[in-house]
């Protein structure tokens, strides 16, 4: 049986295509590519005096790099070669993940006066599985399932 995902743990039990190992790793590089990006909203809006919707946007992609890169080699042990056209996929994901994450984040500051790092914890976690099944079906298809 072969084993799938971050720390190559088996599939999961169900018998469901998604394995448990790659949505563990998903996960936890998803935690640790939010870190930089919530570090990066922090340092641009906070130590920056930089507007929270456009320092979003821009921690954001950083996030977006280092996800793709962990992602890629971590989680789904792609080796496919052509960098550009994956990262493009990937990008496009998660683009509309961000539009999503902004405007959770505009509705928490501005409708329920929440501070802006709060709205983006929230908008993480809501953007999380959108992301997570955008990011398997279409840049990485196939990858890290039980095969």
């Amino acid at each position: 049986m072969k084993s799938s995902g971050l720390f190559n743990l088996p599939p999961c039990p169900s018998g469901n295509r998604d394995s448990c190992g790659t949505i563990i790793g998903f996960f936890t590089i998803g935690v640790i590519s939010s870190a930089l990006d919530i570090a990066l909203l922090y340092f641009l809006s906070t130590l920056l005096a930089i507007w929270y919707i456009g320092a979003s946007a821009v921690s954001y992609s950083g996030g977006i790099i280092a996800s793709y890169a962990l992602n890629k080699f971590l989680t789904f042990h792609d080796n496919d070669r052509h960098y550009v056209n994956q990262f493009t996929s990937f990008a496009a994901i998660s683009i509309s993940c961000l539009l999503v994450n902004l405007c959770i984040i505009w509705v928490a500051v501005e409708i329920f006066s929440l501070n802006y790092l709060t709205g983006k914890i929230i908008a993480t976690l809501l953007a999380f599985f959108w992301n997570y099944h955008g990011q398997r079906r279409y840049t990485f298809i196939g990858r890290g399932m039980k095969r």
